[in-house]
């Protein structure tokens, strides 16, 4: 198969966020060049979506497959290897919609070859809605995250090589796992979530800015390549479409943040986080009758 290359723009982005997270790690440094309000609030936006708006009924039948952002953890009350949250998107969405959630396959951990393996045998042709968030433990962006921001310098920058040189592969693999959806479920909408920004990054006097700035910057890189992704598949027709989400107001430093700063959680949403990506789902799809 042959490799999809990332766009020139998007490839030296990236790099330049790996180059001053590493930076960051190291220590103490000027903040970078970049707009930090930019930075801060930047995401793939939501794709208009072209397909005939199919109306939910009770009767939907609905699935949710991914990582840890659609299992819920960090949401509360977790249970299992998978740390599934009765407050996981999915499952919010799920009361506020008033669809009919056959199961949430997602698991903690899961990257694409773990979807295609393990989840796609709750799909078939009865599904009729399926949202999916994928991709981020290819790349292991929580584990770069969380040792970047304790100061662990020699993991911080051995795993952030890493990650630079997955992401010429991720596009691939999104479209593998993408097609083999489709091909699951063929009478299925298909809904991809982004991932939202972990920081504000909108003060660069801020003692963590360069650490906060590339983070964010590696998450919209992120979600640009699984915009992108999402994109192609609609071009050969696929039912699918893209939707970031936004914790501006509510992110690492700010008063209220949706997201956990420490422990086994860390980098994942709460239950607020989690209400919000639902709240952006019934936005996009609608409620029951």
């Amino acid at each position: 198969m042959r490799r999809r290359a990332l766009p020139i723009a998007l490839a030296g982005a990236l790099a330049a966020a790996v180059l001053t997270l590493a930076a960051a790690c190291a220590g103490p440094a000027d903040p970078p060049a970049a707009s930090p309000r930019a930075v801060a609030t930047a995401t793939p936006s939501a794709t208009p979506d072209p397909f005939p708006r199919q109306p939910l009924t009770k009767s939907t039948r609905y699935v949710a497959l991914g990582d840890s952002f659609a299992a819920g953890m960090g949401g509360g009350g977790e249970t299992g290897k998978c740390r599934s949250s009765a407050a996981s998107y999915p499952s919010v969405f799920t009361r506020e919609s008033g669809v009919d959630l056959v199961v949430n396959a997602a698991c903690s951990g899961a990257t694409t070859s773990d979807l295609l393996r393990n989840q796609l045998i709750a799909l078939d042709d009865r599904t009729d809605l399926v949202t999916v968030s994928i991709g981020g433990n290819d790349l292991g962006v929580a584990a770069i995250a969380s040792d970047c921001a304790a100061g662990k310098a020699a993991s911080c920058r051995s795993q952030l090589t890493s990650a630079l040189s997955l992401l010429n592969v991720l596009p691939d693999r999104l479209a593998t796992v993408y097609d083999a959806i489709v091909q699951a479920a063929p009478n299925a909408r298909i809904v991809v979530t982004g991932y939202a920004l972990m920081y504000d990054a909108s003060d660069p006097n801020a003692k963590d800015f360069g650490m906060a700035a590339a983070i964010n910057a590696a998450t919209i890189g992120l979600n640009q390549v699984i915009a992108d992704a999402v994109e192609a598949e609609r071009a050969k027709g696929a039912p699918m479409t893209f939707i970031g989400v936004d914790f501006a107001g509510h992110a690492i430093g700010d008063a209220k943040p949706w997201v956990h700063t420490s422990g086994v959680d860390a980098f994942h949403p709460t239950a607020d986080g989690y209400a919000e990506y639902a709240s952006q789902l019934v936005r996009r799809l609608g409620t029951a009758g």
